[in-house]
């Protein structure tokens, strides 16, 4: 890829007129310059520029993110949304650029999250397959092509429109997650297009204060020919607000193993919401209807409900130095078949945090972050309090040369 990116640039020079090389000058044209100057003209040329040049199209960024995990009867060192990543963009013509990116999860050490369910696998929906704990994963891999002001067209496994919502609060740097349902049936949201979605085209596009998204599914997994689709829209009502919603509908099939509480119908998801940002503010909450849409494993069966969920997150930043956070998280199961699954089982969570900016540039941090409540499991258990004391560490290659990350379709279409 990067061989591509430098004759890319050397032909753009042929292209434009400049050499290649300098022109060599005959004796007569020049006398010979002295030895100190020859000295300095033989070394060779500084990389610097076209290491800034390459830039302009490429970035390698990604994360390093570990914390100590307390609880009231253990302490456990674990890896938090470890990752790496590219992005690429090449203007081909006048108004279209070719654009792509990937992104691997990477595990830190044996203690991978058990809190951060942005990190779920990207497994198939009620199929429980077992995932084992490799150095790299894909979470994301994408093509496309912007077309200026008409839109951004991409292909692959990428942030679902429904994403694009249910981000505005998934902003904790541990918990959260569940009331939105993005992550649902302990998977990344891949099947059913509402996370990271699997084989998705999609489709955003900003037509001024509105902002509009659409997306179907390609995945061979029913006699359909398309699996999956949704649609989101987002508007932008100025003073730091916007209000959007977010919807997926996923085509399901019988699965092969037998699934307490499905009723033979789709999995559907919808998610509202409204985000204040301004003036060192963050204030986002969201609220979700699912049908078919998660599933849990219990020892006797594997059940499938319904949910309403709620998320709330507020966020104060002071001097861009310190950030003070906290909110909700809230997932109550509907249509829960009690013999096999505890009547209390849900996320009620109450989550608050502190992070600590070590540096403007990649705006890395170290934080403290905590949760309680009354979460039970499916036997009725109380989940843990738990706090996270880490350091998460960012880096890009265009940051470090004082550029801008380049934007993520979700964010620029």
């Amino acid at each position: 890829m990067l061989s591509a990116v430098f004759l890319q640039l050397a032909l753009t020079q042929r292209i434009e007129g400049a050499p290649l090389v300098p022109a060599v000058q005959s004796v007569e044209a020049a006398p010979s310059p002295p030895t100190e100057q020859r000295a300095e003209a033989a070394r060779p040329a500084s990389p610097v520029p076209l290491v800034s040049a390459v830039a302009e199209r490429f970035d390698f960024y990604g994360r390093l993110d570990g914390h100590l995990a307390f609880t009231g009867h253990d302490v456990r060192v674990e890896n938090n949304s470890s990752r790496i990543g590219v992005m690429v963009q090449q203007p081909v013509l006048e108004r279209l650029t070719v654009l792509g990116g990937g992104e691997w999860r990477m595990s830190l050490g044996q203690g991978d999250t058990t809190y951060n369910i942005s990190e779920n696998p990207d497994t198939g929906l009620a199929t429980f397959q077992t995932s084992q704990s490799e150095a790299f994963s894909t979470r994301l891999g994408y093509v496309g092509l912007r077309f200026d002001k008409f839109g951004t067209l991409t292909l692959g496994k990428q942030w679902g429109v429904y994403y694009d919502i249910s981000s505005w609060t998934d902003w904790y740097t541990v918990f959260g997650a569940h009331g939105s349902s993005t992550y649902n049936a302990g998977t990344d949201g891949g099947r059913t297009g509402n996370g990271r979605a699997d084989s998705a085209l999609v489709y955003r596009v900003a037509l001024g204060a509105l902002r509009l998204g659409v997306q179907a599914q390609f995945l061979d997994s029913t006699s359909r020919k398309i699996d999956g689709f949704g649609g989101a829209a987002v508007y932008d009502f100025g003073m730091g607000i916007r209000a959007g919603l977010a919807y997926t509908y996923s085509f399901l099939q019988s699965p092969g193993v037998p699934v307490v509480g499905y009723d033979d119908k789709d999995s559907q998801a919808l998610t509202g919401g409204v985000i204040f940002e301004r003036a060192g503010w963050r204030i986002a909450s969201v609220n979700t209807w699912t049908h078919n849409h998660e599933v849990v494993k219990t020892a006797s069966a594997a059940v499938m409900y319904d949910t309403l969920g709620a998320e709330l997150y507020v966020g104060r930043s002071f001097e861009n130095l310190v950030t003070v956070y906290g909110g909700f998280d809230f997932a109550i199961p509907r249509s829960l078949d009690t013999r096999f699954v505890d009547p209390n089982y849900g996320t009620r969570d109450a989550i608050f945090g502190v992070r600590l900016l070590l540096d403007h540039k990649a705006a890395s941090f170290v934080y403290l972050e905590g949760r309680t409540g009354t979460t039970r499991d499916v036997n009725g258990t109380r989940a843990d309090d738990a706090l996270m004391l880490g350091i998460r560490f960012n880096y890009s290659l265009r940051r470090a040369l004082g550029l801008e990350r380049l934007r993520e379709p979700r964010f620029a279409p």
